[in-house]
């Protein structure tokens, strides 16, 4: 079975959702192993937050990264089915550890 999960980059750090120039770069998982990267700009979200939510459930979004998200916005996602991650929760986090410990391709 894929696993979609979606991390929130800002000149190549974590970034949180308010952040006017990030990138959403799309992880497919299949038994741990990365099978598919997608990459999108999003300059800004200009929709309200259930209606980004829905986009990211329409794309089969699992787990989002950010570096920080406030509950009240964590709860509307843990509501549509879409699991949290910020910067204080992924010390042991297989993705991100392996994108970290990776070299950057020149």
């Amino acid at each position: 079975m894929i696993e979609r999960k979606a991390i929130f980059f800002s000149k190549d750090k974590l970034t949180h959702l308010r952040n006017e120039n990030k990138i959403l770069v799309i992880f497919d998982l299949e038994f741990n192993r990365v099978v598919g990267v997608e990459t999108i700009a999003v300059k800004k979200i200009d929709m309200p937050m259930e209606e980004f939510l829905l986009y990211l459930r329409r794309i089969y979004i699992n787990v989002v990264y950010v570096s920080t998200m406030d509950e009240e916005t964590k709860n509307k996602f843990i509501y549509y089915g879409i699991e949290v991650k910020t910067a204080s929760m992924l010390e042991n986090d297989k993705l991100l550890n392996t994108l970290y410990l990776s070299t950057p391709f020149f």
